[in-house]
């Protein structure tokens, strides 16, 4: 038996994915059997299924998530830019990718402590 590919598998639907794992995880424990008992040929097969059991789930979560729709559920391909193009960074987040471009906003956030010259200049009164 051959590696599953990610295309493979998003043609497939939750309820076969999740019984392809089932399988797999069978076919796991045959391995590591054979394999104690010197029978096994290729012990790279064991991670080679380990892999496939990961990717599967990747694709499961991607598709529960919303990220990435199966094969027969919809839309796309396009389903991840969506997400992406509706992403939106929490404040603080946002406002450290502003520093990062040179591009920080002119007004002090509430966060910020003033410098001890910025305090002395906020107390005195202005000239006359």
């Amino acid at each position: 038996m051959r590696e599953l590919k990610a295309e493979k598998i998003r043609d497939m639907t939750e309820d076969e994915i999740e019984n392809r794992i089932r399988e797999v995880h069978e076919e796991i424990f045959n391995l590591r059997f054979r394999n104690a008992m010197r029978q096994l040929q290729n012990p790279v097969l064991i991670r080679e299924r380990r892999r496939d059991i990961a990717r599967m789930r990747t694709i499961l979560t991607e598709h529960r998530s919303g990220v990435r729709k199966l094969a027969g559920h919809g839309e796309t391909g396009l389903a991840a830019v969506a997400v992406k193009a509706t992403y939106t960074p929490k404040p603080e987040k946002a406002a450290k990718e502003l520093v990062k471009a040179g591009m920080e906003s002119k007004a002090p956030s509430a966060d910020r402590k003033k410098t001890p010259k910025a305090a002395k200049k906020a107390t005195k009164e202005p000239k006359k």
